[in-house]
């Protein structure tokens, strides 16, 4: 196992939430609510209150408002600031994963249980316009999802994810909404975070092991344990995780020695 901390020079600021990639890619969000992308001098004022963002691709970044009685609580904007689209993404966000032009959301239970669009779906497909282009629960209603717990890129136009209520391993393919599930070794149930790599999927922190990485691949059903003592880990791409602390975050690679 692997790890590399990147600081972040915040001065009285401290990181309120921050996404990366593998190679340390990364937007964060302050406790000013001022938005830092790395590689760009000048931070974004956009004078609005800040729940999370992600980097979308080169010339778009999508920004979740802190207002949950909002209905149209997220942005896309550019970086600049200048919006593009305004839309409803939800309140109760577990996890966002882009994945081309798709943007892939998780939802915890809350959101499922109270039944308003679109987080009663568990995990909810939007394109870059802000229209709910699939609902998995709104298209499974006798194998439903009470809560999403963790959802990775599975390669180029596909995605995984399960949660509670469903221990299946959903394969969905975002493009042609095409669903496979995946019976989950035992071991691996309740994980809290996913990432993939090949064909080796990487769950973390389960029902009976909160801080071991335990390595599923797919194409051989074989299973190992990576053992670290890192809990409530985020996921990022190609087997990696990370972990964010009040200046700085740790990328976490099990699957390098």
């Amino acid at each position: 196992m692997t790890t590399t901390t990147i600081e972040l020079d915040l001065f009285q600021e401290n990181i309120k939430h921050l996404s990366t990639n593998e190679f340390g890619n990364f937007i964060a969000i302050t406790s000013g609510n001022r938005v830092i992308i790395s590689g760009t001098e000048t931070p974004l004022e956009l004078g609005v209150d800040i729940l999370m963002a992600r980097i979308i691709n080169e010339e778009k970044i999508l920004i979740i408002l802190d207002r949950p009685n909002t209905i149209e609580n997220a942005l896309i904007i550019d970086y600049t600031g200048k919006p593009f689209v305004k839309f409803n993404i939800g309140t109760s966000i577990n996890d966002i994963k882009i994945n081309g032009k798709k943007i892939i959301v998780s939802y915890f239970d809350e959101g499922v249980l109270q039944g308003d669009k679109p987080d009663c779906d568990a995990l909810a497909v939007f394109n870059l316009k802000g229209e709910q282009v699939f609902g998995f629960n709104s298209g499974n209603l006798q194998d439903q999802l009470i809560d999403c717990y963790c959802v990775a890129n599975w390669g180029n136009g596909k995605i995984i994810f399960n949660g509670y209520g469903n221990f299946s391993l959903q394969e969905l393919d975002v493009n042609t909404f095409n669903l496979v599930s995946y019976e989950i070794p035992s071991v691996c149930i309740g994980a809290q975070s996913v990432s993939t790599k090949a064909d080796n999927i990487v769950f973390h922190s389960t029902y009976k092991d909160k801080t071991s990485f335990l390595v599923w691949n797919l194409h051989s059903g074989e299973i190992s344990q990576i053992s670290s003592d890192f809990k409530n880990v985020l996921s990022t791409e190609n087997g990696c995780f990370y972990q964010v602390y009040k200046k700085s975050f740790t990328i976490i690679n099990p699957l390098e020695f």
